[in-house]
């Protein structure tokens, strides 16, 4: 072989190597890529599955936040509320005794029991009442007293609260919640809004 010859087949297999190690590289850098890009997809995919994660946490939290403070809105307005018709139930009882004053503070009197009552504090308008019914007794006037009235017997020992105030203050917790049953028919139900 003359020296062309070998350059040329020395040449035409170096032109096959470079040939066989491109194809080579290509199909590795092909393998690569392909990885890559599963690798790429595997990572998108978990990081929207975490991007979902977080944001339905952060929708939970929110949800949660929002129905707390929902809540609390409507406790305050209940409260509020029940403060609002406590005040007006109040106002209320002078018109209540105003109706048949003698009656009310006759009947209110005979469901005390028999004892010498020492001391009885009555609105003013009702005193003289006071002075009929309990001729033995200190009778004070007080106008925080919308009708009935408080006594005392055995030097304070025993004290009665026949008073409106009173008798409305027993009554109010069941009161109350037939009212608010009645304004607000949903309070009663404790019913969340229908969630989307």
């Amino acid at each position: 072989m003359s020296r062309a010859g070998l350059i040329q087949t020395l040449q035409q297999g170096a032109a096959e190597e470079t040939a066989a190690l491109w194809k080579d590289a290509r199909a590795e850098a092909d393998k690569l890529r392909l990885k890559a890009a599963r690798e790429i997809d595997t990572e998108r995919l978990a990081n929207a599955q975490q991007a979902a994660a977080t944001a339905q946490r952060i929708e939970q939290a929110a949800t949660a936040a929002a129905e707390r403070e929902a809540r609390d809105i409507r406790m305050n307005a209940a409260i509020a509320l029940a403060e609002r018709l406590h005040g007006l139930a109040l106002a209320e009882l002078p018109n209540l005794r105003a109706q048949n004053p003698e009656r009310l503070f006759s009947t209110l009197a005979a469901e005390l029991p028999s004892l010498a009552w020492q001391k009885v504090r009555v609105n003013p308008a009702d005193e003289t009442l006071a002075r009929q019914r309990f001729p033995q007794a200190h009778v004070e006037c007080d106008t925080q007293i919308s009708g009935g009235m408080e006594t005392e017997a055995e030097s304070g020992r025993i004290r009665v609260n026949n008073t409106l105030e009173a008798r409305l203050e027993t009554v109010w917790p069941e009161l109350l919640s037939g009212l608010i049953a009645t304004i607000l028919p949903e309070a009663s139900n404790d019913q969340s809004p229908a969630r989307r």
